[in-house]
């Protein structure tokens, strides 16, 4: 199998120190209404459209720092990559150990999806649909069609807004909080049984917009995997547009 290489996501710094969680943030989110007002109703997705028209348009890349850590073997994995994001179209992850060897290869588009870990020797590769044992759907949704789906429930309020929506066969719970210096964002995917939460304490211009110093937690209640992101540095040119090419370069593209 083909190694990957860092290089191809484009330039990047690891240059900044992590920065600590941010402190006073809302840990419980409000209450979603049940029967809003037609007023009610019309703030909330005013709001909700106003996040998704701010939402990065155009392609970047972050160096990450990463800490995989599973529950059932009690290991932990430290790593350092590169996540390249193309907004609608596709997200390239590629994050490497200490000695340089690649640890993970992600590569998710909205038809077709491909994940190596290259220590295990495991490569899997499907289509659209959203595989049970690898957070290929939550990927899709986070960072290639970022708040898709169809919203039926929210509310706003002094301590955090909250919206719920389905997005095909998942119920996504998003939330956002006020945090000291910055926000606190979450969200929970329940999709046949499974459950996936992601946190992300940071100051970025927009939810889901990476900026230097955010953090973001992923969990899977399911296996107890727990994946944690620092932000390191955001690239100031825009990544080779060859890393959300399909890596088993078959000519499938995106």
């Amino acid at each position: 199998m083909k190694r990957a290489s860092v290089r191809s996501l484009g330039p990047f710094l690891l240059a900044q120190p992590l920065a600590a969680l941010a402190a006073g943030c809302a840990t419980t989110p409000p209450s979603a209404w049940l029967h809003p007002t037609e007023q009610q109703w019309g703030e909330a997705r005013a709001v909700w459209q106003g996040l998704m028209a701010a939402q990065p348009h155009a392609p970047y890349v972050a160096a990450v720092a990463t800490t995989l850590r599973d529950a059932r073997s009690g290991r932990t994995v430290d790593g350092r990559g590169a996540i390249a994001i193309a907004p609608g179209e596709a997200v390239r992850m590629i994050l490497v150990g200490g000695a340089g060897a690649t640890l993970l290869d992600a590569w998710v588009t909205r038809k077709r999806w491909r994940v190596a870990v290259p220590p295990l020797d495991v490569v899997k590769r499907g289509g659209a649909e959203d595989p049970g044992d690898l957070p290929v759907g939550f990927l899709r949704w986070w960072f290639v069609t970022p708040l898709d789906g169809v919203l039926f429930a929210a509310s706003l309020g002094p301590s955090g807004d909250r919206w719920l929506l389905r997005d095909r066969d998942a119920v996504i719970d998003f939330g956002i909080s006020p945090c000291e210096g910055g926000r606190r964002v979450t969200a929970t995917r329940r999709s046949r049984g499974r459950a996936e939460r992601i946190e992300e304490v940071g100051s970025g211009p927009s939810p889901l917009a990476a900026a230097v110093g955010d953090h973001v937690t992923y969990v899977d209640e399911a296996t107890g995997l727990r994946v944690t992101v620092a932000v390191e540095s955001i690239a100031t040119a825009p990544p080779d547009p060859a890393a959300f090419e399909n890596p088993d370069r078959d000519g499938g593209g995106t």
